[in-house]
């Protein structure tokens, strides 16, 4: 084990040191532009903060240095989750995610070297897909009997003291472990009330990641040294095995283990063992069934949701614009994360049903018939002009319609395919 021992340097620990230094604190306000974010119970914007970058950071290095330096709350903000309940966020101030951000780029190496492979979330070079992957291999590998495993609240319910007890078996410096300590003593603003955060990691924190990683490692320690095939994003992991009897003999120890050694509680409802052959289960976003992988009917549904909100067929406007503003991106991004999925079938009804809304939006857009048959005579059309109205749904699915708006057609628009991108992420399958 790598021990930390808080060597002195200019009167202060060496890793206390690092975390003040200006390349340190350039470079984490660098990251947190680059990640964006709301401004915090303060008002003061990124773009605010930058405007006198170099005093600020200064002053900052100064209230650290000399112990003064004591975090906003955190603001308080709820975002919707998938089965329609709320997910509690906390905003810090621009200063305080420098400083977490700093810590982070000091301490996140040393935990880097212990930390195993069954972990992927937050982690430098380790995504979702590897995750997925992973478990997908393990499935059509016989371990077919699956604990999928869900923690209640978890960063709301992480020990602070068993987390600092975690943190100093590598940090010996009691300096940053003082800073450390204030960071997640910072409090919450909600509705103008402020909460003490006598437990919990919050999450919308720069190091709450990173920490929550912490916590559980020791946990992969042990399930990795039994033997057990575990894999885990953050605080959502799955454990498999070959047999019934041991799954359920795997999940029983579970509950006891987290329960009397970390205080954290497996969700009675949410956590089950399903027998991946028969059962279909779902895993960061992804639907697995008999070792194939899908889009999660939830995700689907947002997804949609989002397209449609995006072409609201009662728009007249570009659409060029359309997409280059925003419905690229989201298609784009979409379609990067599901498309290592058994998904080409579902990705090509999609892109049927998107082309037909953005046909019915440029038909509402031209207005009038004339438009429409210039648009046949260039792409070819030889027969009269059907009797057509411009702003019916129906209208956006006749021959004559197809033909003006053309798959070619869209491509020339610059609309992103998620066949294409499935077929790039595919190329052995064609």
């Amino acid at each position: 084990m790598i021990r930390n021992k808080g060597t002195l340097e200019n009167g202060g620990n060496l890793l206390f040191e690092q975390v003040c230094s200006k390349k340190t604190l350039h470079e984490a306000f660098h990251r947190v532009r680059k990640n964006k974010g709301s401004a915090g119970v303060d008002n003061v914007t990124i773009g605010d903060y930058k405007k006198n970058l170099d005093s600020n950071l200064e002053a900052l290095q100064t209230k650290l240095r000399n112990q003064s330096y004591k975090p906003r709350p955190v603001k308080r903000v709820y975002i919707d989750k998938q089965d329609g309940s709320k997910r509690p966020l906390g905003i810090p101030t621009v200063e305080d995610r420098v400083v977490q951000q700093a810590i982070r780029q000091v301490i996140e190496p040393i935990f880097e070297r212990k930390f195993k492979d069954c972990s992927y979330g937050f982690r430098p070079n380790r995504n979702c897909h590897q995750a997925v992957r992973e478990v997908q291999s393990h499935i059509r590998s016989k371990y077919r009997y699956v604990i999928d495993a869900d923690l209640k609240s978890y960063f709301d319910m992480i020990n602070q003291e068993i987390l600092k007890r975690e943190l100093r078996k590598e940090i010996a410096d009691d300096n940053l472990m003082s800073l450390i300590d204030k960071t997640l003593k910072s409090g919450i603003l909600e509705h103008g009330c402020y909460h003490e955060t006598i437990r919990g990691a919050t999450q919308g924190g720069v190091t709450s990641p990173l920490y929550g990683n912490v916590y559980l490692h020791p946990l992969d320690e042990i399930l990795t040294e039994r033997g057990h095939k575990v894999i885990r994003y953050a605080d959502d992991f799955v454990i498999l095995h070959t047999s019934k009897k041991g799954a359920e003999r795997v999940l029983a120890w579970l509950r006891k283990f987290l329960e009397r050694e970390y205080k954290l509680i497996l969700h009675p409802e949410k956590t089950k063992i399903v027998d991946a052959y028969e059962e279909a289960f779902t895993f960061l976003g992804f639907t697995f069934r008999s070792g194939y992988i899908v889009v999660d009917e939830g995700r689907m549904k947002r997804f949609k949701a989002k397209i449609k909100a995006l072409t609201k067929r009662n728009q007249t406007v570009s659409i060029k614009a359309l997409l280059g503003k925003k419905l690229n991106s989201v298609i784009r991004g979409w379609g990067n994360y599901y498309g290592i999925g058994n998904v080409k079938t579902v990705f090509d009804k999609l892109m049927k049903w998107i082309r037909r809304r953005l046909r019915s939006i440029q038909l509402r857009s031209w207005k009038t018939k004339k438009k429409l048959f210039k648009a046949l005579r260039k792409a070819g059309w030889k027969g009269e002009l059907d009797p057509i109205r411009m702003n019916r749904w129906s209208s956006s699915k006749t021959k004559q319609t197809h033909a003006a708006m053309s798959n070619k057609w869209f491509k020339e628009q610059g609309l992103v395919d998620l066949v294409k991108i499935y077929n790039d992420l595919h190329p052995q399958r064609g």
